[in-house]
């Protein structure tokens, strides 16, 4: 019954106390007094410091005996903290632990220190109090062993004679630091970083503690200089392991060179105070942070080790000055170029020497042999190989490793391999160790040296798994073979001289020829395989570091570098003669293009998108290939240069956010642009007239040209413009040239800055023109009202007024009879709407907070029912009209599509040309789950069983309903919204893609309601979703929700079957009695003039449906019935409706007939 600490030291060393402790500290109390409270604390401050502990949570039941495992820890504990508390005593397990205590204190010198916690020490050395009661308790209990109460008696005077600890008059946090710290004292003196194989170790350490001067309280930064290979981040790492513990934090940064090349001086100073802060949470700005670190460290004592630095800047920036550390600081720095150190005038620096010949012998020895001396038959070869190997730590260590277990004749054939290489004494000593490994071995070992040096273990294993090896086999090979190292279990590291011995191996596969060599890596090789076609099948990796090209690539068309945050200035692309396309997106730090690039012949697309100190362009554009120019959100940008004359095939120009005023004149040479945009170009003021004359233009976007106000005439004359976007300009509308509003499609006002005291006038005198209008956006422009006459522009589908002040709509909209989508999001003063067209499939209403009733939506002639999001509109809230609507429409559905199943070619002609939907849904205010959902839970996660049967043959469809609110209670109103998605799993397979919909953030509940048919799925899908089960006969379904700005709080779910749409005899009389049924389950509301009922089994809506019992698969109850129009048309409710008597009724009555008569005909042909 224990938990243990198994939280490791913050270095690589393995730290380890005398062979018998196992445990720094066992922790003993009684369990049902401190549970959960000061023991719990004491526990967590001894783990955060490190100390391994074993904690007895003294759960034991009653009358049982201390356990052996309990036993075994108190014999291989260093340190035993007891904790009396005032009922300690009557724990006979406590008093067991006790009695042992002390009997191995007196056999292995194990050190106890007793807490006195809430309880007097006296009581507890003189057994007065509760624990005289206690004795009491236990003489009576023992009478037959009082020899055992003795024990407990005597264990009790001698613990509580010792010094300890007694809780009195400070702060339980104090006290708990004051145990540690005495601890971490009484630890620093018994702990030693294991150095075992280290050989020669012991001397260096010393040396460097020396230049640390541990007992000045200065700060001291010291130097580690030397070769490669020397073992400079080894000594590094045991003093750290050794001293460590003696500072307030610390932080030991490995490879600081090759952390500098890839992420950067900023991710190094983040690194240093999160480590040295304890937090993982540090945000920092910029490199120039030395006030940042000097704050929050200048009082804090810690022990921080720079490892590998080369450059004299990264020393400026991590480590300044000495007042940026507390007193007693120390800094160690590790490095090959002692001029650094000098520069840097560190206190001291130690010149890391080679092993002498007794200690490389020594290390040879222990590697080859695994011991100290070699048998006599290996005497002499031992010699010859320690001298080759001249003292080099590293060289010893992999040579040793080669040899071991081998026999005498293959140590004289590798030490006849070295005599012919002397000029290249480390290469080839270290090519040795890989010369003796497997074909798969030396695969993974030069990929490691080539490509993969200090990457992560799990990402290399990954990458070589694609190759068809077996990296975690070979990986374990290689670390035997001393070739690699696995760093704080996670980081393969190879020495450089390693690697550099990899790649010569490669570079030996043909020296002349690097077309012929299976890896390349430098920039000479790759220039010259790729521009002279040198490439053979020998090639398997080509791996480019950036670099500035020197010779040409005469065969490269493609050029993409996004994202190169070192990329200052294009190179001449002079000699890249057929290059098309050159995508440099948001390189950041990129000033300047190189004049080649403006006079390239074949380049046909140049995307700078996002470059955004770019402010030098070419002085002129004479590119006349290109196609495509894409100068987007280079913020910088003040000028556009001249196009040539020979620039006539331009087809796209985006110039979206760039800080020109005005557009060159030359503009009109590009005869062939199509698209022109410049969106939020917010310090352009004018167009050229050569604009005007473009006859090839169909999309123009000016929105958010707040200062562009050039009236627009002249753009009349063309005729060829498709969309126009001036949302958010000034730029005042035109009053005739009806032939341009002719040939518009698309027409965007959103935010436009009004100057006519009559807003629409503008638009009003040519809205009959618009005859080709499909999409018009007139959000957010202060309209109090719609003209009637909109009702012209009869080719729109697409109508935004969002953002807009009226408080009703022209009914006339209803005569827009292809209208699919309109929005109103956000017009607050919005009361209702009218009745809509019948060809309307989505309705966005978010925000509308005055919004109280919406038509019915419902569609007798159409498979496409309007989708509603209405988030945001508080006085919709819990509308029991949008639940009913919601069934209904999915009971339309599925009976139309079960009719089109069975009627095939009969189909009725009103319905011919549709396709029936493969998902409906809707959001809308609410907080409760529909009972219907027969699955629901709490949070963000649904999983059920369902019968096997029931999906494969009746299962039509998945129904679910989220409750969902955002975390974020500041709402912005042009924002569309966040996503939110759901992953459907079935039998523990994912069925992609994710579901999901956008929802707009508003702080109260909304329901998210979907339904998902059988359409929705894709045939494997399908398969997975009907044809899987367990053994028992059932499907497990599950849902996943992923909503990140969203708080999930429910979770309802149905998997819907055919016999959940058909009626029933007493639902059916119900209807005809009260025209309603009140609403549980899927029973609702029962329009007369929409009764489907008839299409599902081919009868008139008069047939009985005896045969039905009226339950779902969970045995609830439902209905297939509609919503009623009493009911609906209450305001604030859901809908408003015209009388049962309605053209639309009887056209949908006669609907109906024709469906049903339809599918009794095709059930007689069946039955013929």
């Amino acid at each position: 019954m224990a938990l243990m600490s198994t939280e490791k030291a913050s270095s690589s060393l393995s730290f380890s106390p005398r062979p018998q402790w196992k445990y720094d500290v066992f922790l003993s109390f009684r369990g049902e007094e401190t549970l959960y409270s000061f023991k719990d604390r004491l526990y967590d401050a001894l783990k955060q410091k490190d100390i391994f502990t074993f904690k007895d949570d003294g759960k034991l039941e009653k009358g049982k005996s201390i356990s052996p495992e309990c036993l075994k820890a108190i014999e291989e504990s260093r340190f035993v903290i007891i904790i009396f508390s005032k009922n300690y005593a009557s724990s006979t397990w406590c008093l067991d632990e006790l009695a042992k205590v002390t009997r191995c204190m007196k056999e292995t010198g194990m050190t106890i220190l007793p807490v006195f916690y809430n309880v007097d020490p006296s009581d507890v050395r003189e057994q007065t109090g509760t624990f005289a009661k206690a004795f009491l308790e236990h003489e009576e209990h023992f009478k037959e062993n009082i020899e055992k109460v003795q024990t407990w008696r005597a264990a009790l005077r001698e613990v509580a004679n010792l010094a300890g600890w007694h809780l009195q008059n400070e702060t339980e946090t104090k006290f708990i630091q004051n145990i540690v710290r005495l601890i971490l004292n009484k630890l620093s003196d018994t702990f030693l970083v294991d150095t075992n194989g280290l050989v020669g170790i012991n001397l260096r350490v010393e040396k460097l503690k020396s230049h640390l001067a541990m007992e000045s309280n200065d700060v001291r930064i010291i130097g580690i200089c030397g070769t490669g290979g020397m073992g400079k981040t080894t000594l590094a790492r045991v003093v750290y392991g050794m001293i460590s513990n003696q500072f307030e934090a610390c932080c030991f940064i490995a490879n600081v060179r090759e952390v500098f090349e890839k992420y950067g001086l900023l991710w190094l100073q983040q690194t240093l105070l999160n480590e040295l802060l304890m937090h993982n949470d540090m945000n920092v700005q910029g490199v120039d942070c030395g006030d940042l670190i000097k704050n929050r460290l200048c009082h804090k004592k810690i022990f921080l080790i720079l490892d590998d630095v080369n450059e004299l800047d990264q020393l400026n920036k991590l480590v300044g000055g000495h007042d940026w550390f507390g007193p007693g600081s120390r800094i160690i720095i590790t490095t090959r170029d002692v001029h650094l150190l000098t520069t840097r005038k560190v206190d001291g620096i130690y010149e890391i020497e080679g092993l002498n010949y007794d200690e490389a012998f020594q290390l040879f020895n222990l590697k080859a042999f695994g011991k100290v001396h070699p048998t006599k038959d290996y005497l002499e070869l031992s010699h010859a190989f320690v001298h080759y190997a001249s003292g080099l730590p590293l060289a010893i260590e992999v040579l040793g490793s080669f040899l071991f277990k081998r026999r005498t004749d293959e140590w004289q054939s590798a030490l006849d391999r070295l005599k012919k290489f002397p000029e290249r004494k480390i290469l080839n000593v270290l090519q040795i160790s890989y010369n003796g490994l497997q074909e798969t071995e030396k695969e993974i070992f030069l990929d490691i040296a080539c490509f993969f040096n200090h990457m992560n273990q799990v990402t290399i294993i990954e990458i070589v798994d694609h190759l068809e090896l077996l990296p975690k086999i070979e990986l374990g090979v290689l670390i035997e073979k001393s070739l690699i190292k696995l760093i704080n279990g996670k980081q393969l590291w190879m020495h450089d001289l390693l690697q550099e011995m990899g790649r010569d191996i490669v570079r030996h596969e043909c020296s002349k020829d690097p077309g012929k060599r299976s890896r390349l890596w430098v920039y000479k090789d790759i220039d010259d395989v790729l521009t002279k076609n040198m490439g053979t099948e020998a090639v398997q990796s080509i791996v480019l570091e950036p670099s500035e090209p020197k010779k040409s690539f005469e065969r490269l068309k493609f050029i993409e570098l996004n994202k190169s945050l070192k990329l200052i200035e294009t190179p001449d692309i002079t000699e890249v003669p057929i290059l098309e396309k050159l995508i440099l997106e948001d390189c950041v730090k990129l000033c300047e293009i190189h004049p080649s690039v403006g006079v390239h012949e074949r380049l046909t697309l140049l995307n700078l998108k996002g470059c955004k100190s770019l402010k030098i362009l070419p002085n002129k554009f004479e590119m006349k290939s290109l196609d495509i120019l894409i100068l987007s959100e280079c913020l910088k940008l003040k000028r556009i240069p001249e196009f040539a004359k020979n620039m006539g095939r331009v087809s796209g120009l985006f110039l979206d956010g760039i800080a020109i005023t005005k557009l060159p004149t030359s503009i009109g040479n590009l005869t062939s642009l199509a698209s022109l945009s410049v969106r939020d170009c917010k310090n352009l003021m004018s167009l050229p007239l050569t604009l005007f004359n473009m006859t090839s233009l169909v999309n123009i976007n000016f929105s958010g040209c707040s200062k562009l106000c050039k009236l627009l005439e002249n753009l009349g004359t063309t005729e060829s413009v498709e969309e126009l976007d001036v949302g958010g300009s000034a730029i005042r509308m035109m009053r005739s040239s009806n032939a341009f509003f002719n040939s518009l499609k698309k027409l965007a006002f959103g935010g436009f800055k009004l100057r006519s005291p009559d807003p629409m006038g503008s638009l009003s005198t040519s809205r009959v023109g618009l005859s080709s209008l499909i999409d018009l956006d007139i959000s957010y422009c202060n309209l109090n009202a719609i003209p009637n006459d909109i009702c012209c522009i009869s080719s729109l589908k697409h109508l935004d007024l969002s953002g807009n002040n009226f408080g009703y709509l022209p009914e006339s909209i209803a005569q827009l009879s292809i209208l699919k989508s309109l929005r109103v999001k956000n017009c607050t003063s919005l009361l209702s709407l009218p009745r809509l067209p019948l060809n309307i499939d989505c309705i966005w209403a978010f925000g509308c907070t005055s919004l109280e009733a919406v038509p019915n939506l419902l569609k007798p002639n159409s498979l496409c029912e309007a989708e509603l999001r209405l988030s945001g509109c508080s006085k919709l809230v819990d509308n029991q009209g949008f639940i009913d609507m919601f069934l209904a429409v999915i009971k339309k559905i599925i009976q139309v599509s079960v009719c089109v199943c069975g009627a095939l070619n009969n189909m009725p002609c009103m319905f011919q040309g549709h396709s029936i939907a493969n998902r409906y849904e809707m959001v809308i205010p609410g907080s409760e789950i529909p009972e219907w959902f027969c699955h629901q839970s709490m949070g963000a996660e649904v999983n059920i069983k369902e019968p096997y049967h029931l999906c494969c043959d009746e299962w039509v469809g998945i129904a679910v309903c989220v409750v969902i609110c955002s975390h974020n209670q500041m709402v912005d109103p042009f924002l569309f919204g966040s996503q939110i998605t759901f992953e459907l799993i079935v039998n523990g397979e994912y069925i992609y893609p994710p579901i999901g919909t956008r929802v707009a953030k508003v702080s109260s509940d909304h329901l998210w309601l979907l339904h998902l048919f059988p359409e929705f799925f894709g045939e494997e899908d399908l398969i997975k979703l009907l044809w899987g089960c367990d053994e028992n006969g059932f499907s497990k379904i599950g849902i996943d929700i992923r909503a990140r700005d969203f708080e999930v709080k429910k979770w309802g779910l149905r998997m819907v079957y055919k016999k959940d749409i058909e009626d029933h005899n007493q639902t059916m009389a119900q209807s005809s009695n009260n025209n309603f049924i009140p609403y549980k389950g899927l029973d609702v509301f029962h329009h007369n003039f929409v009764n489907l009922a008839a299409v599902v089994k081919g009868s008139k809506a008069k047939r009985s449906h005896d045969d039905y019992d009226g339950t779902t698969p969970s045995g609830e109850g439902s209905s297939d019935d509609i919503p009623h129009p009493k009911r609906i048309e209450r305001l604030p409710e859901f809908m408003i409706l015209g009388n049962s008597d309605c053209e639309e009724s009887s056209e949908y009555m006669e609907c109906c007939e024709e469906l049903s008569d339809c599918q009794e005909s095709s059930e007689s042909d069946r039955e013929g």
